[in-house]
């Protein structure tokens, strides 16, 4: 299997490192030893192949079993010139760093647009007693091919039968997964996807589209800062029911993003806050005891020293605390808290390392209620629970908080940017009519055969017997399949990334 790295190559005096100079994630060895120079490259031309057979008593020959290709090996010569003995040390202390990499992208001059992936496993002999040395180094392949730098896209279109389907032509050598980003432009009960390699689908050809009553509805969908205007600055409900002061003040930027420009002022926590009352439905009903809801946040810290407490929370129809998401990081702490709270009651939590690269996944955060069951995602992952008391409590707004402690003067990174809440009109969790909403992006990754759900695992969408296929080299078909009533029928994107001896 292929594993990508979106690098950018830098290609500094090209014309002297020679055609088969090469990069290791993006950087050239010529430019990190000083003295080196790749020579040549041999083992990236014909791949032997092992050869199963049978021998059969009594019969000429052999039969033919199968062909497999073992691992690639790629010998790199190269020369290091150093003038000095200790440049000649510092030379190998550099090379010896670079290629301490495990299963590193590899991309030769020579051809730019394909790749190998490789680990350092050998070397030949040094010779001694000299600053100008000829030698080898090699690196292994255990996948032994070599991949395109760049996905190929197909566009899902009617045929003369009526039925979406999308041409796959695969110019490599070898069959390989097959990717699908499909847009929904309706509701939507399932997701088939048919060819003669095999057959996926996700959801319930069964699902009907009931009355427009038990359709999801989207109450409130913020993209930017500007409609955050529509909350009601200085007031809200807190996690926990705390009752810390709101005497903060968010603005909006130009990037988008609803940040805190003052926190106020307090002797604990203390910030900025902001609360709307969830609208009523096409039907006029007010209140949502089935519903989700998805903000995108930031929560970043570059130092332990910093503090912050950041809220999204969803009030209930008694103007109580229904379910939120408290993150929290204390001072001299490199780590912060994802609090899950239902009812003011804490029912679990995630510590983690509140980073640029680990704040959560694409700074998605979630509530979502079903009867008695609460889903919260967070991090790329769902944490659920089940509250009985709460089954028929309804939701009725929306508060978000940022702020920090005291008279501290180094808060966290806090802001929100997106904002929706969609709300289920059915009465029971497993009877929700339409599983995918419009706008809903359905990925499914070839390589892992994990399915995604506007970024998020749906781990139980996938229909037991679906078989996840590859295509060959040459053209494929592959045809999509929904329910009656998704009219117009989502937009499908087919991506492969091709392979090669």
């Amino acid at each position: 299997m292929y594993r990508f790295r979106d690098t950018v190559k830098t290609k500094e005096a090209l014309e002297y490192f020679g055609s088969e100079a090469f990069s290791i994630n993006g950087e050239y060895l010529e430019n990190i030893v000083h003295g080196y120079r790749t020579l040549s490259v041999s083992g990236r031309e014909l791949l032997e192949s092992e050869i199963s057979t049978l021998s059969i008593a009594g019969i000429n020959g052999e039969q033919y079993l199968q062909r497999r290709h073992p691992a690639r090996i790629l010998t790199i010569k190269y020369q290091i010139n150093a003038d000095t003995c200790e440049e000649f040390r510092e030379a190998f202390n550099q090379l010896n760093k670079a290629l301490n990499v495990e299963e590193a992208q590899l991309i030769f001059d020579d051809e730019p647009d394909k790749c190998f992936y490789g680990t350092f496993s050998d070397t030949g002999d040094v010779p001694d007693g000299r600053n100008k040395i000829v030698s080898t180094f090699e690196m292994y392949c255990s996948d032994p091919y070599k991949h395109s730098t760049t996905e190929k896209t197909f566009q899902a279109s009617e045929n003369a039968s009526g039925v979406l389907e999308a041409t796959v032509t695969n110019s490599g050598t070898e069959s390989v997964p097959v990717s699908y980003d499909i847009t929904h432009n309706h509701e939507n009960g399932f997701i088939g996807i048919v060819s003669e390699y095999g057959i996926l689908q996700y959801g319930s050809v069964d699902e009907a589209d009931d009355e427009a009553r038990e359709k999801s509805e989207v109450l409130v969908k913020y993209k930017d800062c500007n409609d955050f205007d529509a909350m009601t600055e200085g007031k809200g409900i807190l996690a926990s029911n705390d009752n810390f002061p709101m005497n903060g003040q968010f603005t909006g930027y130009e990037s988008g993003w609803l940040m805190v420009q003052s926190s106020g002022s307090g002797s604990s926590w203390h910030g900025a806050a902001r609360q709307v009352a969830i609208p009523a439905d096409s039907s006029g009903v007010s209140g949502a005891a089935n519903f989700k809801t998805m903000a995108r946040i930031q929560f970043e810290s570059s130092n332990a020293s910093q503090d912050g407490l950041l809220e999204f929370v969803i009030g209930d129809e008694d103007g109580n605390h229904l379910a939120s998401i408290h993150i929290v990081k204390g001072l001299s702490d490199a780590n912060a808290d994802a609090i899950f709270q239902v009812r003011a009651v804490e029912k679990g939590r995630v510590r983690y390392e509140p980073n640029a690269k680990s704040v959560t996944k694409d700074g998605q955060i979630g509530i979502q209620k079903q009867g008695e069951q609460f889903d919260f995602f967070f991090g790329g992952k769902t944490y659920s629970y089940r509250v009985p008391e709460a089954a028929d409590k309804k939701a009725l707004t929306i508060t978000i908080f940022a702020g920090q402690y005291g008279t501290r003067a180094n808060p966290v990174v806090m802001g929100f940017r997106e904002l929706n809440f969609t709300k289920h009109n059915v009465q029971y969790a497993v009877d929700i009519p339409n599983r995918y909403a419009e706008g809903d992006v359905i990925t499914i990754d070839g390589e892992t055969t994990k399915m995604y759900v506007n970024g998020v695992p749906a781990l139980g969408d996938e229909v037991k017997g679906s078989k996840h296929f590859h295509v060959p080299p040459g053209e494929s078909k592959i045809q999509f399949y929904f329910s009656d009533f998704c009219d117009p029928a989502p937009d499908v994107a087919v991506r492969i990334r091709e392979a090669y001896l």
